[in-house]
């Protein structure tokens, strides 16, 4: 998967919207990029930034309770805006980490549309991962890693997640 800098950079600017929770202009960007890019583009990113973090607050590919967590810290962390911990539930459970579409996870019509960048944008906030906890570098890292990820040969997982151990364990050791 490439990551088209013109889904991209009005992507980051929605994010940029909801973390600061302006709504309206969230909402003007949304209309600004259209239907068609929003639900093909935008959320597909949002989609994958969700997934990625939620497996990296795991360390491993989450459970339920994972999930269930990660939902709850998001949902109880939002101060500008309302999220509904079943909201986030079923955006990671169904779409980040079940792969169904977007309109399968929320199907009703009057479902708030601007639901999967809120929540992205939310858990970004939240949780704040990557060093120095600068949230635009983590989503850097986040599109740079599922880009370099789409590259690689899947026969290169079992040597990655033996690294990811091996890093993990010298740190326990404080090596």
């Amino acid at each position: 998967m490439h990551i088209d800098p013109r889904i991209e950079e009005p992507t980051r600017e929605m994010l940029g919207h909801a973390i600061r929770g302006e709504l309206p202009e969230l909402e003007a960007e949304i209309d600004a990029v259209g239907d068609e890019t929003y639900a093909a583009g935008t959320i597909t990113l949002c989609l994958i930034a969700a997934g990625y973090i939620a497996v990296d607050l795991a360390r491993r590919w989450p459970a339920e309770a994972d999930v269930r967590e990660i939902a709850r810290h998001t949902a109880a962390s939002s101060t500008d805006y309302e999220l509904r911990e079943q909201d986030v539930y079923d955006y990671l459970s169904r779409g980040a980490l079940g792969f169904q579409p977007i309109q399968e996870v929320f199907p009703d019509p009057g479902q708030d549309y601007t639901l999967p960048v809120l929540i992205t944008a939310q858990m970004l906030l939240a949780f704040r991962l990557g060093d120095g906890h600068d949230l635009w570098g983590y989503l850097d890292t986040v599109w740079n890693a599922v880009e370099a990820a789409e590259q690689a040969d899947l026969s290169l997982l079992p040597a990655l997640i033996l690294r990811s151990q091996r890093v993990e364990a010298a740190r326990k050791q404080g090596t």
